[in-house]
């Protein structure tokens, strides 16, 4: 499988499997551990696009495993939602041959990639120290993680409108 060629990625993964079987002090040591490879990989310029919502999405998972409810839930859609405007996106932008802004876009909403993965991972490490905080945690995670996605999702909407007008 392609996705987990990259240490970053397995790292991600072992987190959350870790945070899943509630393994406190592994799960941290893991998230540190993504963090950290997540940014020497932007330094070296060589973040996978994608690969970071998709581990997001199992963080999610393996939190509504550990502390199952409505905060965990929104957090899950939030993150679907994310994907799906992504995959959208990259579809109208190759449609109309448009080059949309990349991840790093200069705004703590739409700074998603990298900024949202160490976001993540603050807030999950947050969730293990102060469990119960856990709700607010995953109800601030999942509330900025929408956020962000519908604005991208009204990015690009304004740019194909603005590549349709120009036709």
């Amino acid at each position: 499988m392609r996705l987990l060629r990259s240490s970053t990625t397995v790292a991600g993964l072992a987190a959350a499997a870790a945070l899943a079987l509630h393994a406190d002090p592994a799960a941290l040591a893991l998230l540190a551990l993504w963090s950290g490879l997540t940014l020497r990989a932007a330094q070296r310029d060589r973040a996978e696009e994608g690969a970071g919502s998709w581990i997001r999405l199992a963080l999610g998972l393996a939190l509504a495993c550990r502390a199952p409810g409505g905060p965990a839930a929104a957090l899950l859609a939030a993150l679907l939602l994310e994907i799906a405007v992504a995959r959208l996106t990259a579809w109208a932008a190759a449609r109309t041959g448009t080059a949309l802004p990349g991840l790093d876009v200069h705004s703590l909403i739409l700074a998603g990639g990298r900024g949202a993965d160490l976001l993540a991972a603050l807030g999950l490490g947050a969730v293990i120290l102060w469990p119960d905080r856990g709700a607010v945690v995953a109800s601030a995670l999942a509330g900025l993680t929408a956020m962000g996605a519908i604005a991208r999702a009204s990015l690009a909407v304004a740019l194909m409108r603005g590549v349709r007008d120009e036709a």
